[in-house]
């Protein structure tokens, strides 16, 4: 029996428009170096930025089905359930992955991975629809920065039809890379450089040799983004504010606070406010969705799959907004959970991955050893001395007839990152308590 690793690397990183990817401090490694902010006492209403331009304040949101993200709710759902944590999971990186397991996976291995996919019996149709999804990811801008790196690692022993390396290359954007896994610090040193140069130094370190004995291929999916906020916080205006971690219990967060004209609606389903923050361009977006009560988001994540349907109601409001500034990394370590959810085979010395490696026999069958996703976000808006550009008056243009709203994140919140013209979930999480930095799940 032979092993392989299957590991994901989301890394998100989040700030405000005009700055370079310098900037952006690091997501993993060392904490991240924002310059310091002098913290203001808290306004009673956020002023209107000044600096935006006619096409900022066009937004053409229109909410629609997405008929992928089945998974990808149940995913979160299941994380969010094992504790009141922290979490940040990428449902897309663990998709893309798996994608490509049931593209080399044959019988009840490739029929378990699809049901809990929620895939199509068609693969044309499969294919199409990830495809569909990476070239719009793909898509280039100076306004965002989004990096998404798939490939495989196969030692000398296993040897890939052509057929799977060219559906693998054409339809996922995977490469497929020989490596001696026998040679484990080379090995090993070969794999960190290329994660490191995906996430742009954010993940230097990813495996050591240890972590290479015996495995004679590795799945690796990597994505990172560094969005742009359409409607920019003004870190002059950022202010100390409690957090609630509990009925009794309070942490002071920094607190960034804006208004202006976003989606947004009072969910009578959820007993919560749901907001919508896009970035610019806006092919990606932010979700936000805070409970009325302290100990209401448990009721949101039970039933989390209706979620995409109370979107339908968002329509453009006046909000003034106060969420607080977090960052964190998070290890999930995904194997016990898919095996709950029905993919088993594939961990078991009956797997079948033909795909993966010409010539396999009974008593020399690969199957997968492990399955690893890490994760990290900021959520901040560190160089002010960027803020001010043209300003432009515009409380005349929300109208005296605005409809009004106001949300303060000052509880346990989820939030959501999706991108805009596929659906694609990219990120979901959790933020219980913004002054944490580390996370992990695991399933026996």
């Amino acid at each position: 029996m032979r092993l392989f690793l299957v590991v994901f690397l989301a890394s998100f990183a989040l700030c405000e428009k005009n700055y370079t990817i310098q900037d952006i401090e690091h997501v993993f490694g060392a904490p991240l170096g924002a310059p310091s902010i002098e913290l203001q006492p808290p306004l009673a209403d956020a002023q209107v930025p000044t600096n935006l331009t006619e096409n900022d304040l066009s937004d053409d949101y229109s909410p629609s089905v997405a008929d992928y993200d089945k998974f990808d709710w149940i995913l979160t759902k299941r994380i969010a359930v094992t504790s009141n944590e922290n979490f940040l999971i990428s449902p897309l990186g663990l998709k893309l992955a798996l994608a490509i397991l049931v593209e080399a996976s044959t019988g009840a291995t490739h029929a378990e991975i699809s049901n809990v996919l929620g895939l199509d019996v068609d693969n044309e149709v499969v294919r199409k629809k990830f495809s569909e999804i990476i070239d719009s990811l793909q898509t280039k801008s100076s306004d965002y920065i989004l990096d998404l790196g798939s490939r495989i690692y196969v030692g000398s022993s296993v040897h890939p039809p052509q057929q799977f390396a060219a559906i693998a290359e054409n339809f996922y954007k995977t490469e497929i890379t020989s490596l001696d896994f026998s040679k484990s610090d080379l090995a090993a040193d070969s794999i960190n450089q290329w994660v490191s140069n995906i996430t742009q130094g954010r993940i230097p370190n990813l495996v050591d040799a240890g972590d290479l004995q015996g495995v004679v291929s590795l799945v690796l999916n990597t994505l990172f983004f560094k969005g742009t906020w359409r409607h920019q916080f003004n870190p002059n205006m950022t202010f100390n504010h409690d957090f609630y971690i509990q009925a009794n219990l309070t942490k002071p967060s920094p607190f960034m606070q804006t208004k202006n004209k976003f989606f947004y609606t009072d969910s009578v389903k959820y007993n919560a406010k749901i907001l919508r923050m896009p970035y610019k361009t806006g092919n990606f977006a932010m979700y936000i969705i805070v409970p009325n009560s302290l100990t209401g988001l448990p009721h949101i994540f039970n039933d989390i799959s209706g979620v995409r349907a109370e979107l339908s109601s968002l329509t453009k409001h006046l909000v003034d907004v106060k969420i607080p500034k977090f960052e964190f990394e998070y290890t999930s370590q995904l194997d016990g959970l898919l095996k709950e959810l029905g993919v088993r085979q594939a961990f078991e010395d009956t797997a079948s991955f033909p795909g993966l490696s010409r010539g396999q026999t009974p008593g020399n069958r690969m199957r997968v050893s492990k399955v690893l996703q890490r994760s990290g976000i900021v959520n901040n808006e560190i160089g002010s001395v960027a803020y001010s550009a043209t300003e432009i008056t515009l409380e005349n243009k929300f109208g005296e007839d605005e409809p009004k709203a106001i949300l303060v994140a000052n509880k346990p919140f989820m939030f959501f990152i999706q991108d805009e013209n596929t659906r694609q979930l990219l990120f979901t999480g959790r933020v219980s308590d913004p002054s944490l930095f580390d996370g992990a799940f695991k399933l026996p």
